[in-house]
């Protein structure tokens, strides 16, 4: 008898697509491990959210704080500014008092009134002029106390701008890292539910493999080694085949097989046929 050509070599084995529906296969050891990654990812992104949170309240906290320095330099300002009024108020008074009682007590000094006079009016510009100078002082302070007030509320407000985008941000992180650990677990679990079902078709006696794992997946060496052994029993089960017709043969030619016998080794063998075709 002829052997008859390996169907394996012959036949293309089919191409698998892998498409959305089949990506849980193994929902317990898939699932598990994906929560695995998705509990690592929650925990380095609420790490994360904390230290941001934290280091953006730190700066709230010291343009709080600054602001509150600037007003209070401002009030320092303020009563600055009206101690020198009261003190120029003061100076004029005196000025008015002393020129009064020199009128009265010298009368005819105008030289004396004169000079009195003058160094009044220099004592008073410069009074004037150190008022008008702590008033543009405080001019300032007022300006850079109101920028300060705005600063802390764009800081707030770039906070809270922060805050929901790290949320955001770090929720499709989630999201896609458990997506990818799907994705990735994938790639074992689908080769173990092939293997499985190549197993129970070994188990069922058929010894030829029309499958292979998809290009990407894992176990790869381990699928070569199965379709090693799968390709050593069919080796060995051609092997039996010659032999058992070879039996057969020799007694058809010695002419002690009984018709029965014979009917039976055939079935035998065309069984052991079908397994390496089928």
């Amino acid at each position: 008898m002829s052997e008859s050509p390996d169907p394996s070599m012959q036949s293309p084995r089919p191409r698998y697509k892998r498409s959305a529906r089949n990506y849980l296969l193994d929902p317990v050891f898939q699932l598990k491990y994906t929560g695995f990654l998705v509990l690592i990812a929650l925990a380095l992104s609420a790490t994360l959210g904390i230290l941001i949170y934290r280091a953006s309240t730190e700066i709230v906290e010291q343009t709080s704080r600054t602001v509150e320095e600037g007003k209070e330099t401002v009030k320092q300002g303020q009563s600055t500014v009206d101690r020198q009024r009261d003190l120029i108020s003061l100076s004029n008074k005196l000025n008015e008092v002393v020129k009064s009682q020199i009128d009265t007590c010298y009368p005819g000094q105008e030289e004396l009134a004169k000079s009195f006079s003058d160094a009044a009016a220099q004592d008073g510009a410069k009074l004037a002029a150190e008022q008008k100078r702590l008033e543009d002082d405080k001019g300032r302070l007022d300006a850079r106390a109101v920028k300060l007030e705005q600063d802390v509320v764009e800081v707030k407000k770039r906070q809270d701008t922060i805050l929901i985008g790290l949320v955001a941000v770090l929720s499709v992180l989630v999201f896609a890292i458990g997506v990818a650990g799907i994705v990735f677990t994938h790639k074992i679990a689908g080769p173990i539910y092939k293997m499985k079902r190549l197993f129970r078709q070994l188990g069922e006696g058929k010894l030829i493999l029309r499958e292979k794992l998809r290009k990407g997946d894992e176990l790869q060496h381990f699928f070569e080694s199965f379709e090693a052994m799968v390709e050593q029993m069919r080796g060995r089960q051609r092997a039996e085949i010659e032999m058992l017709t070879a039996a057969m043969t020799k007694l058809e030619e010695s002419g002690k097989a009984d018709e029965e016998g014979m009917i039976a080794l055939r079935s035998v063998r065309a069984e052991m046929q079908d397994h390496l075709e089928a």
